[in-house]
């Protein structure tokens, strides 16, 4: 006779018939709860290939691990059935409500460490929930693909691309974004066959190659190359960023070329004076302090070689307040003139990129596209990759980025169905 107790519980977990509970347990430690469930048989099952009827084959013994009772450990036990079907002969275990196939642990269980993981540290949700990292590592798993799976990407026409590292050494993955700031694939390495997976992801998930009309990506030669054969109609923006990150280095190796020149000449104290203005002039001007715009000043008074570099930079800059395409290009002509003028060595190398890359970076006219949809999703990634200290496993990185900024990955929070 199942006491009120038991029905207790049988209501607890959001069970209807053919399933009950028959027991609840407490160890004598009052710290692990034990609940036996059986189904009383009042059911019939068809099989899943034939639809046929199924008779009892025989059961067996299954455990799994359900959120905590009172801070108790808590267990659900239950001898599942396995059916025979009388028509094709398959032998399979019935479902149970309260977990998923396979699963060592409750449907709750799982929800609610998926949303600890979204938040902490999978060690650190592991310790939590009182079971190992890598079982958890399965049960995200098994979540994130199952939602990616419903990824829809038929009305997708612009995409953003850029790499970021997954460990240490020359380690990388490559992430795609759409314009909506929702991770949609993420792939190992930061070649051109990131972009060819990439496109076999879009084709899987209703997209089509002809229909992406714009790219923004860094110059990396192996997107270039990726991008050339396999969107090749698109129009491809180089990002602003990327461009401005290579002139900021021309103004840090002339400012480094000017330190070595006074440290040879034996004027120590100001290279030392010069050393440690590296970062104030890198940064925006108008983002400096009014003490820091003075140092400035005086730095670019007093070497002139760093004033003409410095002054390219903002003068690059411009490049992008312009209002129309026209005009950004005869400023742009205008900037390779002036700096190729100068002679100057640190220069050499964004003045090749900006002329090799002159079309691709005044395609955000076009476009409007700017990194900077990346720059937001690299700030989470590398908060997950701090709080983790590393990923040994690229994959493992890869499911914390669907997680976190695929938009496909919500709070799931439920209790178990009927």
């Amino acid at each position: 006779m199942i006491s009120n107790l038991e029905k207790f519980f049988t209501g607890c977990l959001h069970l209807s018939s053919p399933w009950e509970v028959t027991n609840v347990k407490m160890d004598e430690g009052q710290t692990r709860v034990d609940i036996r469930v059986r189904n009383n048989g009042k059911f019939e099952f068809f099989c899943p290939e034939c639809k046929g009827r199924c008779q009892g084959y025989d059961k067996k013994e299954r455990e799994w691990q359900h959120s905590d009772l009172f801070d108790m450990e808590c267990h659900i036990h239950c001898a599942v059935d396995r059916m025979k079907c009388r028509g094709c002969g398959k032998v399979f275990m019935i479902d149970v409500p309260w977990a998923e196939k396979g699963s060592g642990f409750t449907l709750l269980f799982e929800a609610k460490g998926i949303e600890l993981m979204r938040e902490m540290p999978v060690k650190a949700a592991g310790s939590f929930l009182k079971t190992e990292p890598h079982k958890l590592w399965r049960i995200l798993d098994r979540f994130v693909e199952g939602r990616m799976k419903h990824q829809n990407l038929a009305g997708l026409t612009r995409f953003y691309v850029d790499e970021t590292a997954c460990r240490r050494g020359h380690n990388y993955i490559t992430i795609f974004a759409d314009e909506d700031h929702h991770i949609i694939f993420v792939t190992y390495g930061n070649d051109a066959s990131t972009v060819t997976r990439f496109r076999e992801h879009l084709e899987k998930h209703g997209g089509k190659a002809e229909n992406i009309e714009y790219i923004c990506c860094d110059m990396g030669k192996g997107f270039q190359s990726g991008i050339a054969v396999e969107f090749p109609k698109a129009i491809v923006t180089y990002d602003r960023f990327h461009v401005m990150e290579h002139m900021s280095m021309a103004v840090d190796r002339s400012r480094r070329h000017e330190w070595n020149m006074l440290r040879e000449n034996g004027r120590l104290k100001e290279a030392t004076d010069l050393k440690g203005q590296r970062f104030i002039l890198l940064r925006n001007n108008e983002n400096l302090s009014g003490n820091q715009q003075s140092r400035v000043s005086n730095i670019l008074n007093s070497h002139r070689e760093i004033g003409i570099v410095y002054g390219l930079k903002e003068s690059l800059r411009d490049t992008w307040d312009f209002t129309n395409r026209y005009d950004a290009a005869n400023h742009l002509v205008a900037w390779l003139v002036a700096a190729t003028n100068t002679g100057i060595g640190a220069l050499r190398d964004i003045l090749k990129l900006v002329d090799n890359h002159f079309n691709e970076i005044l395609n955000w006219f076009d476009s409007g596209m700017s990194n900077g949809v990346m720059e937001g999703i690299n700030s989470v990634i590398q908060a997950v990759k701090g709080r983790a200290r590393g990923f040994r496993d690229w994959r493992n990185l890869r499911t914390m980025c669907y997680l976190r900024s695929s938009g496909l990955c919500d709070p799931i929070i439920r209790p178990c169905p009927n």
